[in-house]
């Protein structure tokens, strides 16, 4: 994830050991020092009463407004015995980086990633029977929610087998006291946005007024929608012709309408030889432009006309007319076409693993909302997660964690993973699978392999390969794909807190490594989807390589380098040959070609995709300096697109609210790809950015797109990071019902978007929202709690209470309007369905939910009737 200014990604100095890389390594994770061994008899009984509990102090001092992030740790000895001064130590995680502590008998160090210890000090005191001990420590960054701290903490020793502490296992860290003030609500003393209360959210939803739909409430938006007169029922006395050519999608179309339609309602399958004239489907294989299709409704023919994806998506908006109609349809000529070839999501697997079933769900959400393109990121610091058939210690170590502070059998398990020993990844065939799924939906599948920044799991892999082979006197092979330089000393930290993470840009083995990585990738998708593009990352190079001695000869030996700041430049100039060689395109991150608002211009067939928009940054004109340099482009501002960020100002929301406070589904609805300066609202703590904001330069340098530069901006892509996104379910959440917003915006330019008057915009952009809105609850929600392949229905978030008393009544709204509204005056004994305002007692508090059509509930919310 990308996740702090540029500042940070400066070489920092080690708050740990130095990783010195040689034969015989020594690595960051520190044992306690403490001389007196523990038993696993107390380490188990550590394991199984301590009570934890976390409580995150302040983000700043509320007298002074210093920034100052304070977090108590409390153990409390639950058993009827002392925990003895021994060598044990408790692991754990806090996305956060942190300085190193002594405090109460206690040391508190930074280890990796997010992994911190805790460790007794020797001859401190024992923790008696009753007593809690308060450790305090200082972040160096804010934390406002619960899904900063992460489950499963971990109690250990050099002689004895880790335990989960049971306090702490749970997939949310309930373990964490409420944040209750402003210094720990807010992320600074000038942090002025709005948290979400059922006040303020009853404020921000009072105008979505409930409207009916219209007839043709198909997401996305098509083009044109020409309604003509009449109704068309079909039902079985129904064809759908089929010719040898199109059979396969006729028959796709049959067996969706009978999922759809009762048997009766369903048309037949019809050999065009001889099909009847009237009462007939026809799917037409026509070229209307790219992806564009047609599907024209009038009484007795529905011709559904287009080529490739273009006739595939006819179907989809059929369908969606069927789901809102049933088997009689309004008659009509929609013409459609998409605004950008780019329509895109990024799924990252490295540092939470999904299942290949909720890939396979998610792609029947992409195509049904006219998706084209799955960017899975499959590799990063935490894990490698692609079986490579050549190179089997990518997933044999590169996809393992477990307990091992040498890491030499495994990676360290970091992001609350635990330290039981799990591999987990994909198989090749695994992978061919989802190839497959996503060729039948129209759906390219782009992988991701980060480098040479987050690539730590590669780089481990290769040095499990390298002593293996070693060991077998193998040693030309051995260094055949080695990703580091032995003799490094260089010391840094990435934005991550990892050090060693990046590949080593100045060895001839790194590109060897490369050139297999594609070979391998090519024959994978060779039968199923052929490879076209790879993507390679590029971001965050965290101050790599000043003390590498090969890249200092490499530097030495070119003349065309001066310094390890070119390094970057040469690593993709160099990537790109190799990927040219094997016809690919080649994707990367923005950070890659420009530099401090410098952009380096490196020949090949390349894009970049842009994330970094937040405007205090000052990087906001990236995509228009990329675009003017002649680079291809991909949106992916994150203020907007991210959607691994909080869906509302809450700590309760999961997330890392890094690039903007939250993002709900009325904001990703409002970005403007069309030209991202109309995206410029405010300041990340809340304020408005001013024109005079613009014109000072507090917002970088805002080049406008040179003309006919608009065509090398190719789409938009949606993109999910999982440091705290631990399960399936829990991904579900984040991504849905914002992904149906992504489509819409990826797919149809709406007029408001074209309003050069700001105010006029926004006016018409709500009107817009509110329409899209009482589409996704009336609809869109429903199809999600009905759709049942490859497991449960979708468990999208649904939307909070918004409520306030007025009068001695209550009265309750939420964000997308039919969604069902519950409220308990019990403490949620006993909960009833809100339709029109309830009178209630002063003495009462009231609990608030929203409820699904399949009795899913909302996380639940209080409104304190005293405080109204």
């Amino acid at each position: 994830m990308k996740i702090k200014p540029l500042l940070l990604s400066i070489i920092t100095a080690l708050s740990f050991n130095a990783y010195a890389y040689n034969d015989t390594q020594s690595y960051p994770i520190e044992h306690n020092a403490n001389s007196i061994s523990s038993s696993q008899s107390t380490i188990n009984y550590i394991a199984h009463h301590v009570l934890i509990n976390v409580n995150v102090k302040q983000n700043f001092n509320e007298k002074t407004k210093e920034k100052k992030q304070i977090v108590d740790i409390i153990l409390k000895n639950n058993g009827d015995k002392p925990i003895p001064i021994s060598d044990w130590s408790i692991y754990f995680g806090i996305r956060r980086d942190i300085q190193d502590t002594v405090n109460n008998g206690f040391i508190i160090k930074q280890q990796l990633g997010d992994m911190k210890t805790l460790s007794p000090i020797a001859n401190s005191k024992p923790i008696k029977a009753g007593e809690s001990r308060v450790i305090t420590l200082s972040s160096n960054y804010f934390i406002i929610s619960n899904s900063a701290i992460l489950p499963n903490w971990y109690v250990s020793s050099s002689k004895t087998k880790p335990v989960i502490i049971d306090s702490t296992k749970f997939d949310d860290p309930i373990f964490v006291k409420p944040f209750t003030s402003n210094i720990q609500l807010k992320r600074s003393p000038q942090d002025i946005i709005p948290l979400a209360t059922p006040k303020t959210r009853f404020e921000q939803y009072k105008t979505n007024s409930d409207q009916n739909l219209n007839d043709f409430a198909i997401t996305p938006t098509p083009k044109s929608i020409i309604p003509q007169k009449g109704n068309t029922t079909i039902d079985n006395s129904w064809s759908i012709v089929y010719t040898e050519k199109n059979k396969s999608q006729a028959l796709a179309l049959y067996n969706s309408l009978r999922n759809e339609l009762s048997t009766a309602n369903t048309p037949t399958l019809t050999n065009a030889a001889i099909a009847p004239q009237t009462k007939v489907i026809r799917l037409i294989d026509h070229d209307v432009g790219k992806e564009a299709y047609t599907l024209n409704i009038n009484n007795n023919h529905i011709d559904l006309t287009g080529k490739d994806a273009g006739l595939f998506y006819a179907q989809t908006s059929l369908l969606s007319l069927i789901k809102q109609h049933g088997n009689t349809l309004p008659n009509v000529i929609i013409n459609d076409k998409p605004r950008k070839p780019y329509r895109g999501f990024l799924l990252e697997v490295a540092r939470n693993f999904y299942t290949k079933d909720t890939i396979f769900r998610l792609l029947d959400q992409m195509s049904t909302y006219k998706m084209n393109v799955l960017h899975l990121h499959l590799s990063d610091d935490e894990s490698w997660r692609l079986e490579i058939p050549t190179l089997p210690e990518l997933t044999e170590f590169g996809a393992t964690q477990c307990h091992d502070i040498s890491e030499t059998k495994c990676l360290m398990p970091v992001l609350g993973a635990g330290p039981d020993k799990k591999t987990q990844y994909y198989s090749v065939e695994d992978y061919k699978d989802i190839l497959r799924y996503a060729n039948e939906h129209h759906i390219t599948v782009i992988p991701e392999f980060d480098m040479p920044g987050h690539a730590r799991a590669a780089i481990y892999a290769m040095e499990s390969r390298y002593r293996k082979l070693k060991t077998e006197g193998k040693i030309n092979q051995a260094q055949q794909y080695r990703l580091l330089d032995p003799l490094d000393t260089t010391q840094y930290k990435s934005v991550q807190l990892y050090s060693n993470n990046a590949i080593n840009v100045c060895l001839d083995s790194t590109y060897n490594f490369v050139d297999t990585l594609l070979t391998q990738m090519q024959k994978i998708h060779a039968d199923i989807q052929q490879l076209k593009t790879i993507h390679l990352g590029g971001d965050e190079i965290a101050g790599a390589w000043v003390n590498s001695p090969a890249c200092k000869k490499l530097i030495s030996d070119n003349k065309h380098l001066n310094s390890t700041a070119q390094l970057g430049e040469y690593f993709f100039n160099k990537v790109t040959q190799i990927s040219t060689q094997h016809k690919l395109e080649l994707h990367a991150y923005g950070d890659a070609f420009d530099h401090k608002n410098q952009t380096i211009k490196i020949k090949g067939n390349l894009v970049a995709q842009v994330w970094n928009s937040i405007w205090e940054w000052q990087s906001g004109g990236r995509a228009n300096r990329l675009v003017n340099a002649g680079y291809d482009v991909i949106l992916s501002n994150a203020p907007y697109l991210y959607l691994d960020q909080p869906q509302e100002a809450s700590p309760q929301e999961r997330g890392n609210p890094w690039a903007t406070r939250f993002i709900n589904t009325e904001k990703v609805f409002s970005f403007t790809p069309t030209d991202v300066y109309k995206n410029i609202d405010i300041f990340q703590n809340g304020t408005k950015i001013t024109n005079k904001d613009i014109t000072n330069g507090s917002l970088g340098s805002l080049p406008p797109l040179k003309p006919a530069a608009a065509k090398h901006i190719l789409g938009i892509e949606a993109a999910v990071f999982g440091e705290t996104i631990r399960t399936d379910e829990q991904l579900e959440y984040m991504i849905y019902p914002r992904l149906i917003a992504v489509a819409e915006r990826a797919w149809h330019e709406d007029n408001w978007e074209k309003i050069e008057n700001k105010a006029q915009r926004n006016k018409a952009k709500h009107t817009a929202w509110e329409e899209f809105a009482n589409r996704l609850g009336k609809k869109e929600l429903l199809l999600m709690d009905n759709y049942h392949n490859h497991g449960n229905s979708i468990h999208y978030r649904l939307p909070m209470v918004g409520a306030k008393v007025v009068n001695g009544k209550l009265i309750a709204n939420t964000e997308y309007p039919a969604v069902k509204i519950q409220y308990s005056m019990d403490n949620g004994s006993h909960w009833l369905d809100y339709s029109t305002p309830v009178k209630i007692s002063h003495d009462k508090k009231i609990l608030l939910r929203t409820s699904s059509s399949n009795n899913r509930y909302s996380r639940v919310t209080q409104l304190d009737i005293a405080q109204e």
